[in-house]
């Protein structure tokens, strides 16, 4: 199995959280609209003006979240393979 390069997995994890992001945008709008939800009512109006940067700021904060949960790097899985590999002679 080939190794990828760091900014190809970067890449798509930041355009998994865009998608991501998009699709809850849509949702919230096609669920919250016509609902009496206090946050809906203060926010929601921005959010249907801004669909762009809201979507902007949600894949951001899915990224920081994503890096939190599974950080970049070697993977322990690979690493400790490797490090307890002895051949056979």
């Amino acid at each position: 199995m080939q190794k990828q390069n760091k900014p190809d997995r970067t890449m798509t994890r930041l355009a998994i959280c865009a998608v991501i992001s998009a699709a809850v945008v849509y949702a919230a709008e096609g669920f919250c609209q016509g609902k009496n939800w206090p946050l809906w009512e203060k926010y929601g109006p921005w959010i249907l003006d801004n669909k762009l940067q809201t979507i902007a700021i949600l894949a951001a904060v899915l990224y920081t979240v994503s890096l939190a949960v599974w950080p970049e790097g070697e993977s322990t899985i690979e690493g400790q393979a490797t490090e307890d590999f002895e051949p056979c002679l």
